[in-house]
């Protein structure tokens, strides 16, 4: 079969200087139309979208951002494709009291992701492609600080620039081995929910100075307090099954249908609210969730499937809560209702260190799953569990509701941004030519 190119062009050896006529000659338009082949089958392949998940598309405004300045003092660098702009959108309503504070640019690298939020929000929506663009921009602009909301891989592209503090929220506050990072340390400065996100780092990750680098500023997110009273709703919210075994948190395959079917069987109301991303990597629990689904509609009235973008108003309507090591259960402190956490299957998937909460609220093992109904109603009626609820809730959520949280997070911001104007302007001082 004939090949494309010249088969002798890849043994031909490139020495510095040497000119080889006419088959450097032609190695070199053959290397010019490769590459140009290649760009061409990139781009395609982004624009018909038929990139890997995770992957943003890469699609920049870099051409149109020549000379733009952004004029706000903040920026939210997203650089995630749209399956993960649920970590986004729930700091849509802090972000917002802080653009009427500071003025607030998103930027991110996936064409996709921008229309989202351009639709969800008033927020200035730039999309960047190239790292130099990046840079550019925030040497162009008057940022100050550059928000992260998630570790996404591509958060390099924003750390590596000195023109801003750069501040790193994370889309929820956990006892998952993933909530503490070495990533931390890239930051100038990290914003966590309460003191047993301190305590968290400070048992987790070594050489890492927390009083210098953490602020706690409680959780914006924080669902209303609503008073109940019919003690007959329970909801089950189970997370995504990770992406490696100490993130393999996930009671759906392991507990899920004997889990409802228990709490319907019993009587309870039950609604499911699963993680958004569910059964994106793992078949069996993309099925599991289908058969959970298909058992909780089944169940008319009885039941209830949630999947829209706030799970605050499910929390509100809910008088018990079943979840797994989770965001979920720290945000659900909040409420002082009954608070069962499954246990993972998967024996790396533990909780981390020190973890207060799964040490102190009632446990559901696999083997327990059809007999959850029961264990529900020993939360409910122990007296002692719901003091202990409370107190978690100061430990956890720096005792702070969702409106004193938001009003710390813009004052946090705002003093992170004068931070940074002082050391710059203190560099600026000692370097100045006499």
């Amino acid at each position: 079969m004939a090949h494309r190119f010249p088969v002798y062009l890849k043994h031909v050896p490139r020495y510095p200087g040497l000119r080889l006529g006419i088959g450097s000659q032609t190695e070199g338009i053959t290397m010019s139309l490769m590459g140009k082949a290649r760009k061409f089958a990139g781009s395609s392949i982004r624009r018909l979208g038929l990139l890997p998940g995770g992957i943003p598309d890469g699609l920049g405004e870099d051409e149109k951002l020549t000379g733009y300045v952004i004029r706000s003092q903040a920026v939210v660098f997203f650089p995630d494709p749209p399956e993960n702009v649920y970590q986004l959108r729930q700091w849509y309503g802090a972000l917002d009291a802080l653009d009427e504070r500071m003025g607030l640019t998103v930027v991110t690298q996936d064409s996709r992701t921008a229309k989202i939020v351009r639709a969800e929000t008033p927020f200035p929506v730039i999309i960047v492609a190239r790292n130099r663009t990046f840079s550019a921009l925030l040497r162009r602009g008057h940022a100050s600080i550059v928000i992260y909301v998630g570790h996404a891989n591509n958060n390099m592209v924003g750390l590596r620039a000195t023109e801003a503090a750069h501040v790193f929220l994370a889309h929820g506050d956990s006892d998952k081995a993933v909530s503490v990072s070495n990533q931390v340390k890239g930051f100038d400065f990290t914003f966590v929910a309460g003191q047993a996100a301190v305590d968290r780092y400070a048992a987790s990750v070594m050489f890492f100075d927390t009083a210098a680098h953490l602020r706690i500023i409680g959780r914006p997110q924080l669902p209303s307090v609503v008073e109940r009273e019919t003690g007959s709703s329970v909801l089950y919210a189970p997370t995504w099954e990770g992406s490696q075994e100490t993130n393999a948190y996930s009671s759906a395959v392991s507990h899920g249908e004997r889990l409802v079917q228990s709490l319907l069987d019993d009587g309870f109301q039950v609604i499911y609210r699963p993680h958004p991303r569910l059964g994106v990597s793992d078949r069996a629990f993309r099925e599991a969730n289908s058969r959970i689904k298909d058992i909780v509609t089944a169940a008319g009235a009885q039941g209830e499937v949630d999947v829209t973008p706030d799970p605050n108003a499910a929390m509100e309507r809910a008088d018990v809560l079943i979840t797994d090591v989770s965001a979920m259960s720290s945000d659900w402190l909040s409420q002082g209702r009954a608070l069962l956490v499954t246990t993972p299957v998967v024996a790396d998937a533990q909780p981390t260190p020190g973890s207060r909460l799964h040490a102190q609220v009632p446990r559901i093992t696999a083997e327990q799953a059809s007999d959850t109904a029961t264990l529900v109603r020993a939360a409910m009626a122990d007296e002692g569990h719901l003091a202990t609820i409370r107190e978690l809730a100061d430990y956890y959520l720096g005792g702070l509701s969702a409106e004193e949280a938001t009003d710390a997070f813009v004052d946090a911001c705002v003093e992170a941004s004068e931070a940074f104007k002082r050391e710059l302007h203190m560099a600026e001082s000692r370097y100045a030519q006499p």
